[in-house]
């Protein structure tokens, strides 16, 4: 008779998260994992297809919950500055914890489509959380400005040479007084 092994999924993504926030991406492996969980290397795939999607589902779910803590900060801030800046700092902080894992990940055949699937996702995320803040301050920002704002929260967290005060200078300015 198999063993149950209880809350399995959630362990294997706590096991992949560790092995690929530990810093060396080579260690990334479905069978050291399985070892980490005390599991058979085939129930990782009965819920990942391959190590790319288990990868990706650990970086998802990281996401989400640095989304949600953005969300909740946002609805409690004072000024849209505020908020602006804990959705640069939300991506800043997620994008650091990456970042060894994105510099030595190998691009291959279809990384720029899954690339641009995945930054369209973010920026519709990123002008959710916007909306939402323009809309508790009353203020209006067009479409296509909302869109702007993002790709800058995007690729400014991206920098670590750009200070948040000279992030928030620009915005100031890009925005016009009284707007943000």
């Amino acid at each position: 008779m198999p063993k149950i092994i209880e809350d399995v999924e959630n362990r294997i993504l706590r096991a992949a998260r560790e092995r690929l926030l530990g810093g060396d991406l080579s260690s990334f492996s479905a069978r050291g994992i399985a070892e980490d969980c005390g599991i058979a290397v085939g129930t990782i795939y009965n819920y990942y297809r391959d190590k790319e999607s288990l990868m990706g589902a650990v970086m998802a779910q990281d996401w989400q919950a640095e989304l949600q803590k953005a969300a909740a900060r946002i609805a409690t801030v004072d000024s849209p500055e505020e908020g602006i800046l804990c959705l640069y700092g939300s991506i800043r902080s997620f994008s650091a914890s990456y970042a060894a894992v994105w510099a030595n990940y190998p691009t291959g055949e279809g990384f720029g489509a899954l690339f641009r699937a995945r930054h369209k996702l973010l920026l519709s995320q990123i002008e959710g959380q916007l909306s939402a803040l323009f809309d508790r301050f009353e203020l209006v920002l067009p479409s296509g400005q909302r869109t702007l704002l993002s790709e800058l929260i995007i690729a400014a967290s991206q920098h670590p040479e750009v200070a948040e005060a000279d992030f928030l200078s620009f915005i100031r300015r890009g925005m016009g007084p009284g707007k943000a």
